[in-house]
């Protein structure tokens, strides 16, 4: 992109200025995450800036818990005052089918990108969306509370210790837990004293969540859906769901090793307080934990005994608001953040996400420089990505999903009978699923 020139003639000024939008001035609004996401985007913005002094981009942080309902609304009514938006990857459908976003550039260029991630931001042959980066979840273990309870902890990296890919690879391949591990663990380290809980055995980052709970089921056997999108009968209610939401009603009310109701963010809080001896989740949580004094270990995602190893993935896009005036320069910053070496470093070196650049997945594989704790974490993500992942459903109805499954799972982790919920479930999901399939 250039910037406008400034010593430029007046009498070669209207010419030379005439169809050159990105030669402007002009300012950009996007729509994110609060918290870490906000300040990873603004490294991005700011080298951004740093090459294109003749662009603002402001950032509109909303609360993880609104972002999906604000979204939702200002894309609906075509409000011209955001440009570029968050995307979460299962969310592409709905929005691309309703027009909320603009068809990506054809003149970028997207060879740099994991063709899986890339693939998962295109809705009917077409892209709308670029992969900002992937995502891998862990389990996450305090080696203090472990050996407290004398327990031997997981097989895991930590500080002090070095792996190569090749040796990452033979950890999650072989050494990875049970979810009847976690919770045998997570029993006998739990402690209650005059009826309140000072220290629990285990919890989930994303509370009820599809993305984080999705592996729980399908580790068991039973997709979320049908193929079509739209049925959930036989799939969210199977025996497998069953069995998964059963497991998951235990650990808040049975065996009371999870604190309920925890929001986004607090299983880091509580782990870093030493009141938390595991949880499951992102690895952007490692330099929240490198700043805390916990003696910690990481460990690959669990799955359930005898069946199926399956692993979170997907995460963030960025795609360009249909209504925008300034298409232009939104695809040009989406490009720069997504494909661009610069902007890619900039976002993984402040958030820590799995990226879906391929230059930097190639590094993190092979250099020395991932050799040692904590950076070998991103090796376990590598593994995973290539071998259990598994991206949430395409469906035009996932904001449904989400919502129907997200109550189901909130509900039974405050008591309500699974067959219950989840029943409520299927009913609430294909009701409004087959509004949106008319």
């Amino acid at each position: 992109m250039k910037t406008k020139a400034f010593a430029i003639a007046a009498g070669l000024a209207a010419s030379l200025l005439a169809g050159t939008a990105l030669a402007q001035d002009k300012s950009l609004n996007m729509i994110v995450i609060e918290g870490g996401d906000t300040t990873a985007m603004q490294a991005v913005v700011d080298a951004y800036t740093a090459e294109n002094p003749g662009v603002t981009i402001n950032l509109q942080p909303y609360p993880f818990a609104q972002f999906f309902q604000v979204a939702e609304l200002r894309l609906r009514s075509a409000d011209t005052g955001i440009d570029l938006v968050y995307v979460d990857a299962p969310l592409l459908a709905s929005y691309a089918s309703r027009g909320f976003l603009s068809p990506i550039d054809e003149d970028i260029d997207t060879a740099s990108l994991v063709p899986a991630a890339l693939d998962a931001g295109q809705y009917e042959g077409t892209q709308y969306a670029l992969p900002i980066n992937n995502s891998a979840q862990v389990l996450f273990y305090n080696k203090a509370l472990f050996e407290a309870a004398g327990i031997t902890p997981p097989a895991g990296l930590s500080a002090g210790e070095s792996a190569s890919q090749a040796e990452v690879d033979e950890l999650a391949a072989n050494g990875r837990w049970t979810w009847e591990q976690v919770a045998d663990a997570a029993r006998d380290i739990t402690v209650t004293e005059g009826g309140r809980t000072t220290t629990y055995g285990f919890t989930v980052e994303q509370f009820g969540e599809l993305y984080q709970l999705q592996p729980f089921g399908e580790s068991l056997g039973s997709e979320v859906i049908g193929p079509d999108g739209y049925v959930a009968d036989g799939y969210l209610n199977s025996e497998a769901w069953t069995k998964a939401a059963t497991f998951w009603s235990n650990l808040y009310n049975e065996w009371a090793v999870s604190p309920k109701s925890l929001g986004y963010g607090e299983a880091a809080s509580l782990f870093g307080n030493g009141q938390l001896a595991m949880f499951a989740g992102g690895t952007w949580n490692l330099p929240i934990l490198e700043g805390t004094d916990i003696d910690f270990g990481v460990a690959p995602y669990p799955y359930f005994e005898g069946g199926s190893v399956v692993t979170p993935t997907g995460s963030w896009y960025v795609g360009v608001n249909a209504a925008s005036a300034n298409q232009e320069e939104a695809m040009d910053f989406a490009s720069f953040l997504t494909t661009s070496e610069v902007g890619t470093r900039a976002w993984f070196d402040s958030l820590q996400q799995l990226p879906t650049y391929i230059p930097l997945l190639e590094e993190i594989s092979s250099s020395a420089d991932y050799d040692a704790f904590p950076d070998n974490v991103f090796r376990l993500g590598v593994y995973d990505s290539l071998n259990t992942a598994k991206a949430r459903p395409v469906t035009a109805a996932y904001g449904q999903l989400q919502d129907a499954f997200r109550t189901a799972f909130v509900d039974i982790a405050n008591g309500v009978p699974v067959a219950d919920a989840l029943a409520s479930a299927v009913q609430k999901f294909e009701a409004a699923a087959s509004r949106v399939a008319q």
